[in-house]
């Protein structure tokens, strides 16, 4: 087999045609890559508060024991009294908020 002069040219263009395929051009699709790299997230004031008082929200405890105890108590020693108008107010009071809530 007669390898011709010619076959040489060709291959090193395809070569070069390769090598020209790799290359980056900076101005083409170097902004995709550059974004990614450049990309931040701000959180604002606002949420950075909120983010604090729900981790201080998270610390208080859902019930507050020592009432409950106090309670207790008083229900155990036959000293719990309240008034109707007391009882009463807090019943239209939670009523009002759970209308509010709605």
């Amino acid at each position: 087999m007669e390898i011709e002069k010619n076959q040489g040219v060709q291959i090193d263009a395809y070569v070069n045609q390769v090598h020209d395929k790799n290359k980056v051009d900076p101005s083409e699709n170097n902004t995709d890559k550059t974004a990614a790299k450049t990309d931040t997230v701000v959180i604002s004031d606002a949420a950075k508060r909120i983010q604090e008082v729900r981790s201080q929200l998270d610390e208080v405890p859902d019930v507050n024991e020592e009432k409950v105890a106090q309670l207790r108590k008083e229900i155990e020693e036959g000293t719990y009294q309240r008034s109707a108008d007391e009882i009463a107010g807090k019943i239209i009071r939670e009523g009002l908020i759970n209308d509010g809530v709605k």
